[in-house]
């Protein structure tokens, strides 16, 4: 099960083929999501947006994050996956990678730093995480077309 050709298992190697990129990408998404999460608690009238229950605990910070998400990630992912050879799978690769450094990055930071146990408890949240993988999966199925 280890997706070298010595083996003969037919198993995917996890691997993504950009390994760097992604993780940049990865990251780069995080770092916007939080700052702009530190500009909205410095503002106000943007912090005071009352939640939704269930769904967002703070709406100013998923709502706009949520359509920057899938922008940026559509984006973010057509250009890791330009000189792929199997886009959707690439795409997959690439998008589990950015979630796994993004929920890492959210436990490490907000659940532990921070000590926000209800972090996880929103719709939101699990929103954005599903964007991450869909949407670079998405684009490689379109793009290899």
């Amino acid at each position: 099960m280890c997706g070298t050709r010595r083996c003969g298992c037919s198993a995917m190697p996890f691997k993504p083929y950009r390994v760097k990129t992604a993780l940049w990408y990865g990251t780069l998404l995080w770092i916007i999501g939080f700052v702009w999460g530190m500009i909205v608690f410095m503002m106000p009238t943007l912090n005071g947006v009352p939640s939704i229950p269930y769904v967002s605990k703070y709406p100013a910070i998923s709502v706009p994050l949520i359509v920057l998400y899938l922008i940026l990630s559509y984006f973010m992912a057509k250009s890791y996956l330009d000189l792929a050879g199997d886009r959707p799978t690439e795409g997959l690769k690439f998008g589990v990678t950015a979630f796994l450094l993004n929920i890492l990055l959210d436990i490490l930071i907000y659940v532990v730093l921070f000590r926000s146990s209800d972090y996880f408890a929103y719709v939101s949240i699990w929103l954005t995480y599903a964007i991450l993988i869909g949407i670079p999966w998405i684009a490689g199925e379109y793009s290899q077309k």
